[in-house]
């Protein structure tokens, strides 16, 4: 599946947003990082180090926290996807953003950042915070797309993953947060391509 800037940008454009924050929870951000390449569209994903304090081992977007000094919560899923990836502003041109999306456990509430790299991003990953970077090709995600998720059903939404299994390592289950926000995108992609 191909994809080109304009037709995300629609995508994010058109999804529905919560902007409101859950109170008490930690207010935090995440980059969904887009690019083509071999005729196919990837998102960028990582896999935090088992030694990790939040999240150990599991897929996750880039980011974290909301710091005091980040001007905004873009600037700290910017400031994230650095310091985790070594990808700067320079690499990509931020689309927008999809709202609030609150974790079930950690009481994280992440605002999700979208953004276009005109070419694969070249990595300098943080070894002590990222385990591994991994692509995965959008098709390969919306094979696994359900469109007859009921989001009123706990048991469905606790219990959405994707799967998919690199070439280079061992096999990649998203699930929870990541999961969730990975399922909004393509729910705003499957609207689009039936519009």
């Amino acid at each position: 599946m191909l994809l080109q800037k304009e037709e995300i940008q629609q995508i994010v454009q058109h999804v529905p947003k919560r902007q409101d924050i859950v109170p008490a929870y930690t207010p935090s951000a995440i980059l969904m990082l887009f690019f083509n390449r071999d005729r196919e569209t990837h998102l960028v994903y990582i896999r935090r180090t088992k030694g990790a304090p939040v999240h150990s081992g599991s897929m996750a977007f880039p980011g974290g926290k909301i710091d005091p000094h980040d001007d905004s919560n873009f600037a700290a899923a910017a400031r994230e996807t650095s310091e985790e990836i070594g990808v700067d502003q320079t690499a990509y041109e931020h689309l927008g953003e999809m709202g609030f999306f609150e974790t079930f456990t950690s009481k994280f509430d992440a605002a999700a950042h979208i953004a276009w790299c005109m070419a694969p991003p070249s990595y300098v990953r943080n070894t002590f915070e990222v385990a591994e970077i991994i692509e995965i090709p959008i098709s390969e995600l919306y094979k696994q797309f359900r469109l007859d998720l009921n989001f009123d059903d706990p048991n469905e939404v606790m219990y959405l993953g994707f799967h998919f299994q690199p070439s280079h390592s061992e096999a990649v289950n998203i699930w929870g947060l990541t999961a969730r926000i990975t399922h909004h995108f393509l729910q705003g992609l499957a609207d689009f391509m039936s519009s």
